[in-house]
């Protein structure tokens, strides 16, 4: 699947915008309610999320946008944009990895964060970890680690992990399903997938996405805005270097002092 704004657009204006729910509203919601929730990971380039945010706008729905964090002060102005389109902003974190597993310093990063999104008028009632598939990491397994320890949790017990938490705060089942890589896929096991590889499935297009929306299990739907685009040759283009970076990255984490320089580096990665 080529990851086009055009393609996007055509989705939002199949999908029933009824059923679109924030991610903060999925714990309030019955079990008789069969829900989508569409989330976007936003690691750079947030005009392109802005212009996302309003083909949402435009078929009524509303969304989740999450933000790291070296992103919020710079783009404060875009970000209100987003937030009026009735769209939440709240927190795309990363902090163990950005500490290298201390969990004091990430829990300090963590609730500094929370606190300047609060200022700047973003209240964070849910957040998501970020992957870093170019992280070398020792004595953690993720930044999904950082949820996982129960004390933080209960310290901040008003947020919830929608990745980490998600089967614990929402009722019923439901299929998450990803962009990461430049395609779409039902992630098998998103909780556990840094620990365990599991069997993800493909979903060829868009047509086979909006099937998702019309089975008898909610959903929800994460994009990375930064990867669509307006052409196809662009989709391409960009996919194409994607996986050809990808790939060098695959062959070069075999030796372990390139892995870690790599990442040392780590924050490219959220460039493609």
């Amino acid at each position: 699947m080529n990851l086009i704004l055009e393609e996007w657009h055509r989705f939002c204006k199949s999908i029933d915008s009824d059923r679109c729910y924030t991610v903060s509203e999925l714990p309030l919601l019955p079990d008789s309610v069969k829900w989508i929730a569409i989330k976007h990971d936003v690691e750079t380039n947030v005009k392109k999320a802005l212009k996302i945010a309003e083909i949402e706008a435009q078929h009524k729905i509303r969304a989740t946008f999450y933000i790291q964090s070296y992103l919020l002060e710079e783009n404060c102005n875009l970000l209100n944009k987003i937030s009026n389109l009735g769209h939440e902003v709240t927190y795309h974190y990363d902090v163990l990895d950005s500490n290298a597993g201390n969990i004091k310093k990430a829990l300090n990063e963590f609730s500094t964060t929370i606190k300047k999104f609060k200022e700047l008028g973003f209240p964070v009632t849910s957040v998501c970890p970020h992957g870093n598939p170019m992280m070398s990491r020792e004595g953690w397994s993720s930044n999904k680690d950082f949820f996982r320890n129960k004390e933080i949790a209960k310290e901040f017990s008003e947020i919830f992990d929608i990745v980490v938490q998600g089967k614990e705060k929402i009722s019923g089942k439901y299929q998450y399903i990803s962009d990461a890589g430049y395609g779409f896929k039902v992630i098998a096991d998103i909780l556990n997938n840094d620990k365990i590889p599991n069997e993800d499935i493909l979903i060829e297009d868009i047509e086979n996405l909006l099937d998702t929306t019309k089975r008898r299990y909610s959903v929800v739907i994460s994009t990375h805005p930064h990867r669509w685009n307006s052409s196809l040759f662009s989709a391409k283009f960009v996919k194409y270097r994607f996986m050809l970076i990808r790939k060098i990255a695959l062959l070069a984490s075999k030796s372990k002092f390139l892995k870690r320089i790599m990442s040392k580096f780590y924050f490219l990665a959220k460039k493609i």
